[in-house]
């Protein structure tokens, strides 16, 4: 500006003021239109970078039950994904990877406005905004998007962008908060190529560190650094074959260290229990999951090692299992009691969802609360006495349990983003706060501390670095494309037990359950013809308008090939399933609604629907129970779907309630 008023001046103390008139109308047309360049470019950029944050938006969250009513065959469903090509069946590749621009469009014109007002003063006062212009604009105007790292199927963390649901209007933009600091000393996780990794477990064995996805084990290896470089590892992958000794490989559950035979036990959320040995690098069956039992099958959700053999929780069956290497049969730790027929005297363990062994066996219950027994069959078992208190008001939501000889307790809050210390003895409780924006999963004790799976970190904390009792607990961040669901049956809650959530076993069809099952009872009103109804606003893709079911042999030459091939194919679950509609909400997310009876003849294909639309009526197709003189236990089969992957996959059963909750409530 001084420049131009300079020249100005010259112009001014000539004879003739028509060069001078001249100049000024060349520079005021040159800046007039070099400002609406600026202008259209900033929009453009603006524009480009909201349609990129719409492609590449992604989820998570990634992530409960019902009580005693106990079902023989209580629901089928499942994963409708092509092992190799990744893709649904029946769907367009164009159905999950774009979104629908008509559904949960973004509210995109505030933040437009936002950021073409940034770059107007970037570009009037440069020497103000430059350092101003690298942070983010704190404002209630501003939609709340934040990224996460997540877990893709080959194991791999891909970053994803949530994006807001303006129809949810559930909970309230917050500003944007600083990031927390984050205590301990952590290193990334990254595979050989230097791809990042977020695990599910680490355990330790002679020194060495083993990790594990839904289908994947790794073991950390070291590089030697480069001058001036931080030291560097990556994950060199262990990774099982599709089939051990003919038994295919399904998705894991949580693995455990056994030093004596030098090797890892893996358990899947089949039942079946894996081994590798960690020396020779070979993979064993340890037992497969067999249909050995009445009504319910066994469901086994945590496991861990009593110094001989495993042991395994089941919560379906109200029993702890001891199980020898290659054994067809379990040795029980208590005379069998089924979770609805306990009474004054007998054990329950209903609500557990984990377990530990140090020489005694504690129990985590999915309220917080931990039993510890002594022995370790039906002739010495005796339950003793543990309490403890963790520090905070905060309520309880644990996880996972982790103890080691010479160590404390540990107990991984997920939800609550804090790992509890708890002293054997005494009870005495510490406390390790962790940063809103962490995800924590699996932990390892080691000398005066642990390590700890954060996303594709892994932390370590010293025992003496406990936070105060009194530090700020940060709830783990929200995906918001899970905000503002509902309830897909008439003032419905979640059931209250494992068993009808994703993840669980279905060891009739040697399967994974894929959604969670609404029958009645515990708070649900559920018969044949009761309204089964939207989740959410989306777009119909599925709906079964002329179903008709399987008849007596197609259900039983369906179940022949199930146990035949100890899993079930992605047809025959889709026949499972039953009468379905399936609904595109946008954002890389679907819903299932399955086993109806009939569907709402007002619906068709390609339709869109609001949340609390009926999308058809409960029923039990595709269940074997709808066969003649045998229609029984009604119940909705409801499953969510994000990007590509059943909301629970990857994830154990105390992370998959604590998400659940999260979405719909306790």
């Amino acid at each position: 500006m001084i420049e131009k008023y300079k020249r100005a001046e010259v112009l001014e103390s000539g004879k003739s003021r028509v060069p001078f008139v001249a100049g000024v109308a060349l520079l005021v047309i040159g800046f007039v239109f070099c400002r609406t360049l600026s202008v259209a470019g900033s929009e453009t950029a603006s524009t480009h970078a909201l349609v990129l944050a719409q492609v590449h938006s992604k989820p998570v969250r990634t992530a409960a039950t019902q009580d005693a009513v106990r079902v023989k065959h209580d629901g089928q469903e499942a994963s409708a994904i092509d092992s190799h090509s990744g893709q649904m069946h029946g769907l367009p590749p164009s159905v999950i990877l774009q979104p629908h621009p008509q559904i949960r469009k973004m509210p995109v014109t505030q933040q437009q406005q936002q950021q073409q007002q940034q770059q107007r003063l970037i570009q009037k006062f440069p020497q103000h905004t430059h350092n101003a212009a690298a942070q983010p604009v704190q404002t209630h105007a501003l939609p709340h998007l934040h990224q996460q790292m997540v877990v893709s199927p080959h194991g791999l963390v891909q970053p994803q962008t949530n994006v807001p649901n303006p129809n949810a209007g559930a909970r309230p933009v917050q500003p944007v908060k600083p990031p927390e600091k984050e205590k301990g000393s952590f290193i990334p996780l990254v595979d050989e190529s230097g791809a990042a990794v977020a695990p599910s477990a680490v355990v330790s064995q002679n020194g060495k560190f083993f990790f594990l996805g839904p289908k994947h084990l790794w073991s950390l290896e070291w590089t030697q650094p480069a001058a001036g470089q931080p030291r560097k590892a990556f994950l060199k992958a262990c990774h099982p074959p599709d089939k051990i000794e003919k038994i295919p490989v399904q998705e894991f559950n949580n693995m455990i260290s056994v030093p004596p035979r030098k090797s890892l036990v893996i358990l899947s959320k089949a039942g079946d229990l894996f081994e590798y040995f960690t020396e020779t690098g070979a993979w064993h069956q340890y037992r497969a999951n067999l249909w050995l039992t009445g009504s319910p099958d066994p469901d086994y959700v945590d496991l861990a090692f009593n110094g001989k053999d495993i042991i395994l929780i089941d919560p379906e069956r109200n029993n702890i299992h001891v199980c020898p290497p290659n054994s067809r049969y379990l040795t029980p730790y208590f005379r069998e009691v089924m979770p609805w027929q306990v009474r004054r005297g007998d054990y329950y363990l209903g609500d557990g969802i984990g377990i530990a062994y140090d020489g005694l066996t504690y129990l985590l219950r999915k309220q917080g609360g931990v039993t510890r027994f002594s022995g370790n069959s039906r002739a010495n078992v005796r339950q003793l006495k543990f309490a403890y208190h963790a520090p905070g008001k905060a309520r309880l939501r644990p996880s996972r349990i982790i103890t080691a000889a010479n160590s404390p307790l540990f107990i991984v809050e997920r939800e609550n983003n804090r790992v509890l210390s708890i002293d054997k003895k005494s009870g005495q409780t510490a406390h390790f706060v962790f940063p809103s924006g962490s995800d924590l999963r699996g932990l390892a004790p080691i000398k005066d501390g642990f390590v700890v799976v954060n996303g594709n970190r892994l932390v370590t904390r010293r025992l003496d670095s406990a936070d105060p009792a009194n530090a700020e607990i940060h709830p783990r961040s929200f995906d918001q494309r899970l905000d503002g669901i509902g309830i897909p049956v008439p003032g419905g809650c979640l059931p209250s037990h494992l068993g009808v959530f994703p993840g669980a076993r279905r060891l009739y069809r040697y399967g994974i359950h894929a959604g969670v099952d609404f029958f009645n009872g515990a708070g649900n009103k559920v018969v044949m013809g009761t309204p089964a109804l939207a989740a959410d606003r989306g777009k119909i893709i599925r709906i079964d308008q002329n179903f008709k079911d399987m008849d007596a042999p197609t259900f039983n030459r369906v179940m022949s090939q199930c146990a035949r091939d100890h899993t079930t194919s992605d047809h025959n679950e889709d026949l499972f399933r039953g009468c379905q509609v399936w609904i595109d909400h946008g954002n890389r997310m679907v819903t299932r609604y399955a086993h109806l009876d009939r569907i709402n003849a007002k619906l068709k294909k390609d339709t869109f629907v609001n949340r609390g639309d009926i999308v058809g009526f409960i029923g039990v197709s595709g269940t074997g129970q709808n066969l003649p003189g045998k229609a029984k236990y009604p119940h909705l089969h409801f499953e969510i779907w994000l990007d590509g992957h059943y909301v629970g996959y990857g994830l154990t059963p105390g992370e998959t309630l604590g998400v659940y909750e999260d979405i719909f409530g306790r």
